[in-house]
């Protein structure tokens, strides 16, 4: 079993309010938690390395949760690559 590691040092979402916070960051962990548990997502990031960023712009959903979760797949896909 392949396991991932993920350290965001930085995550900037221009126009959130803080109050909103934890619902994104909630969306974003659920969102990675199941991109990153695909069959073979694992081994083919282990295969890839090291990645010293990923940026990603996409219009912002309704919801702060729908803003972690889009922000997750986008990050996930950016990692894949």
């Amino acid at each position: 079993m392949t396991k991932v590691v993920l350290h965001i040092d930085r995550l900037v979402l221009r126009g959130v309010p803080a109050a909103e916070r934890d619902a994104v960051v909630a969306g974003l962990k659920a969102a990675l938690a199941r991109e990153f548990a695909l069959p073979g997502v694992a081994e083919r990031l282990a295969s890839t390395g090291h990645r010293d960023a990923v940026r990603a712009r996409f219009a912002a959903p309704a919801g702060a949760q729908a803003l972690g979760r889009d922000a997750g797949r986008h990050m996930a896909a950016g990692v894949r690559r």
